[in-house]
């Protein structure tokens, strides 16, 4: 009987931890519309996947903390019209110069923006990762199934200017 129990409690503890980035509580994804036409909205999203599934990762726009994505997770933000240098990091490089994927946006005023990180994960070479802008449809689609994050920043008010 006292087997049973000092197994249980690790199995659940473990179990816990695995899937504590997979799951997303909020609510699930609906289409959104521009409230402020003066502004753009910038849909961020991380479909789930295997590599680092229970840590965040870290989505910034010139240098300025969004959000912290975890697996089949989004979060929907407000921008300034400009450019944006979009960055992913992990726990590990999140204080560091080094980054996931990085690729530059320009966001225009009444658009709305779907930006998707995602990775290839190879088991002897490093993974492979993409921060990339997606079609409205093909978004739709992924993001049926993702869990909202509330982002750390209402609006993107940092932009590069044209």
């Amino acid at each position: 009987m006292i087997r049973v129990d000092l197994m249980r409690k690790p199995l659940a503890i473990l179990l816990i931890l695995l899937s504590a980035g997979c799951v997303s509580l909020g609510s699930k994804f609906k289409p959104v519309e521009i409230s402020d036409q003066s502004k753009a909205m910038v849909i961020f999203y991380r479909p789930g996947d295997l590599c680092n599934i229970t840590d965040p990762f870290y989505v910034s726009a010139n240098e300025i903390d969004i959000v912290a994505l975890g697996n089949d997770a989004y979060t929907a933000i407000t921008a300034e019209p400009g450019s944006y240098s979009i960055a992913i990091k992990n726990v590990v490089t999140r204080f560091t110069k080094y980054n996931q994927g990085k690729e530059q946006f320009d966001f225009e005023a009444g658009k709305i923006y779907y930006i998707k990180y995602h990775r290839i994960c190879k088991l002897f070479a490093p993974d492979i990762n993409f921060v990339d802008q997606i079609q409205e449809t093909i978004a739709h689609k992924e993001l049926s199934k993702m869990g909202y994050t509330k982002p750390i920043i209402d609006t993107l008010s940092n932009p590069d200017r044209y």
